[in-house]
């Protein structure tokens, strides 16, 4: 009797033992390290390493992929190597994935190693319509989805809310004319009449101008080809279809009453000591913010206030996206498993709480965990909210030259500030500078 319990007992151990075999996953014999180069630091970092972690511990682990994430800088630093690459006769030294803001795409998006995230979605019957349209535009040239969008932001107003109670202010500015008297209504001086306090801070650039000229009659175009993304743009529009200029009277007058600062660096350490009591910032600095903010004031963000009641059309995608490469590897189907599970619904709900840009995937917005959050957070929800009310087609310009137009913008404004040069005088130097840009890089890289 004992034999027969003995026998029946091994019998079912091992038939136990034969279906948990079975019913184990079998491990990829070959694994695929898929090399991701990134310009995030801080808390970016964090939340980039702890999604690759996850990816590595989950769908890499059960595809045979191991992401290997790596810091190259900041931006225009990962822009330049990768660069540097493209280049070189070959390709194999190449990383399979960059992220990179939009001031880079001229620089890559004709690279015969380029590979469109729109034909890694086809070949995998991927949907593309769960991710934002302005998303989708932001990153379109020519008609094709070339990357795909992921450290998505909008810019949009942060404000001393202590400071506003304090000064009798009950809501933000929403248009230009706004701000100049709510800003003159913050600046605080000391007793010698040294101003200790301005009401806000600013010297724009082509990020803020995206919005502030692009917003106008609905929408409005900074240079042909619409902005760069359907080819190499030849000449500005602002000077044409007057949005520079109706712009630029908003901002003299916002000067003239004394409460602008003209800070070009710094603007988040001035803001967050109190010394200025409003600023234009990203989205994406929301979480920084609030850490340096502290417990000194209460934070509050609003919508961009917009040059007038006739630039209707809201706010640009900003940010970056990645953009993958063909090094000869053959990773690109393993690449695209990182992308996909990077912009997934899940995923984008962790990267949007922990570094304040904005889900990408339409599927996050449904997520109850999400609603939860922003409905605990309001002050996450306002960026969102900005966009959703924005009109799609208002994109970011992608320009030769970018940098040197970046600065061309804001040493161009700050000229007319300071030396009290005309309107039109300054819309139609900031034309002919940029302009020139634009023809000497076309003569340099003919088409």
């Amino acid at each position: 009797m004992k034999k027969r319990i003995w026998f029946i007992s091994i019998v079912l151990l091992c038939t136990t033992l034969g279906i948990f075999a079975q019913g184990q996953t079998e491990q990829p014999s070959v694994v695929r390290t898929v090399t991701w180069w990134h310009s995030n630091s801080g808390l970016l970092q964090t939340a980039a390493d702890s999604m690759v972690e996850e990816f590595n511990a989950t769908i890499g682990k059960e595809k045979g992929i191991v992401v290997r994430s790596v810091y190259q800088g900041k931006s225009n630093d990962v822009l330049t190597k990768t660069k540097a690459l493209l280049q070189e006769d070959g390709n194999t030294d190449l990383p399979d994935l960059v992220q990179l803001d939009a001031s880079a795409v001229l620089d890559i998006r004709d690279s015969k190693y380029l590979i469109s995230m729109e034909k890694l979605a086809k070949d995998d019957s991927f949907d593309l319509n769960q991710i934002l349209e302005a998303c989708k535009l932001s990153v379109t040239y020519k008609g094709e989805m070339i990357g795909m969008p992921f450290n998505s932001s909008t810019i949009m107003l942060y404000y001393n809310k202590t400071a506003f109670e304090e000064a009798g202010i009950k809501e933000p500015p929403k248009d230009l004319d706004e701000l100049a008297s709510v800003a003159a209504k913050l600046v605080q001086k000391d007793a010698k009449g040294k101003t200790i306090r301005y009401g806000v801070a600013n010297v724009p650039t082509t990020y803020e101008l995206c919005v502030w000229l692009g917003q106008q009659n609905g929408m409005s175009l900074i240079t042909d080809q619409e902005n760069g993304h359907t080819g190499l743009p030849t000449k500005v529009l602002f000077d044409e279809n007057g949005t520079m200029s109706t712009f630029l009277k908003k901002w003299k007058a916002l000067y003239a009453t004394g409460a602008l600062e003209n800070l070009t660096s710094d603007v988040n350490s001035e803001f967050s000591s109190g010394k200025v009591a409003m600023m234009a910032a990203s989205t994406s600095k929301l979480t920084t913010v609030l850490q340096m903010v502290g417990n000194r004031f209460e934070l509050g963000v609003a919508n961009l206030p917009r040059v007038n009641d006739q630039a209707t059309g809201g706010v640009n995608v900003g940010g970056g996206a990645l953009y993958a490469f063909d090094n000869g590897s053959g990773n690109s189907q393993a690449t695209w498993e990182f992308v996909k599970f990077a912009t997934s619904s899940k995923q984008q709900l962790a990267w949007h709480i922990a570094t304040g840009y904005f889900p990408v995937n339409k599927q996050t917005y449904k997520d109850q965990d999400f609603i939860t959050y922003n409905n605990e957070h309001p002050l996450f929800a306002v960026a969102i909210k900005q966009l959703q009310e924005s009109n799609p087609l208002v994109q970011g310009i992608w320009v030769p030259s970018a940098y040197q137009i970046y600065y061309a913008f804001q040493s161009g404004i700050l000229k007319m500030l300071v030396e009290d040069q005309g309107v039109e005088e300054t819309t139609q130097a900031l034309a002919k500078e940029i302009n020139g840009y634009l023809t000497d890089y076309a003569q340099a890289n003919p088409q």
